[in-house]
């Protein structure tokens, strides 16, 4: 692709998964430790290595719980905020029995 045809090419954009960095970086602590076993240089006993492993999946999973309860609310927030309409729920007084802030009728009288 040239300079002139990136420019006007449709941009694709993925959600961003915490899940999944989280579980990339955990493997990669897993496959140091794994090579630090192997290469005698690091003394990780067996026991932690196998240990690791449903850790980082375990770490994961924790990961994109977090992340669905987080795009729910607020997936659920702006359905709200859409279902209200752009002046909120309680009008423009503020109020949602037609007086404003200080009180008074909506329209500036004293009220009954």
């Amino acid at each position: 692709m040239t300079g002139a045809n990136r420019e006007n090419a449709p941009v694709c954009r993925r959600r961003f998964e915490p899940a999944r960095l989280v579980l990339g970086l955990a493997l990669m602590a897993v496959a140091a430790a794994h090579l630090l076993r192997a290469s005698g240089r690091g003394d990780v006993p067996l026991p932690v290595l196998a240990a690791l492993l449903p850790g980082a999946l375990l770490l994961a999973a924790v990961g994109a719980v977090v992340a669905f309860t987080a795009r729910r609310a607020r997936d659920r927030s702006r359905a709200a905020r859409a279902a209200h309409g752009p002046g909120g729920s309680r009008g423009a007084g503020g109020g949602g029995d037609g007086h404003g802030v200080d009180g008074g009728q909506a329209d500036g009288s004293a009220g009954p």
